[in-house]
């Protein structure tokens, strides 16, 4: 019989573990080294980001102006079915 251990590269990140077969935990794992970016690229990444948090921004923006637009009309709304009798309701201990 074989050892009860077996070795995988996870799919991810290319680490070799070895995996105890009866438990499935973890004996031991290699990590592959991963390459430090070039400043270049560390701009560009910086660059993108900016861009997509600016774009996120305006969207958010958007999205506040026309929900400040919908409540300002909803409250119009409410003004215009306002009873202007000016009389109160009852309550229960109006009556005592």
């Amino acid at each position: 019989m074989g050892s009860g251990k077996v070795e995988v590269i996870c799919p991810c990140c290319e680490s070799k573990l070895q995996v105890d077969k009866k438990t499935g935990e973890v004996l031991w794992e290699d990590r592959k080294e991963k390459p430090m970016p070039s400043l270049s690229d560390m701009v560009k990444n910086l660059d993108t980001q900016k861009k997509e948090q600016e774009s996120l921004f305006k969207k958010r923006s958007a999205v506040e102006k026309d929900r400040d637009r919908l409540l300002d009309e909803k409250f119009k709304e409410a003004q215009k079915n306002v009873d202007r009798s000016g009389s109160r309701p009852e309550r229960d201990f109006d009556w005592d």
